[in-house]
């Protein structure tokens, strides 16, 4: 999925958060833990049919983490763009 694509998504209910809840066994014992699912609904492109949705188990620090790689991928080419606007100057001085 493209993230930039996420609240357009959203918005059309295409696309949700899900929280699966903890499983306990009969003496109270959690046999799995709670978790995040990414919800994605799918449709058969020839006929529109739905499809099974697609479920993908998220965790915050994941998300945070994708985030963080872009974040510094938007800082690395703002310098390149910050260098080559000073080099487009000095060029044009000449």
């Amino acid at each position: 999925m493209r993230w930039s694509n996420y609240s357009t998504l959203k918005s059309a209910g295409k696309i949700s958060f899900a929280k699966v809840d903890e499983v306990k066994d009969s003496d109270g014992n959690v046999t799995a833990a709670a978790y995040v699912n990414l919800v994605q609904k799918r449709f058969d492109a020839d006929t529109g049919e739905a499809l099974d949705d697609t479920k993908r188990e998220m965790s915050l620090s994941e998300l945070e983490s994708q985030k963080a790689s872009y974040d510094r991928d938007i800082a690395e080419a703002q310098a390149e763009s910050d260098e080559l606007a000073k080099m487009i100057t000095d060029f044009k001085a000449l």
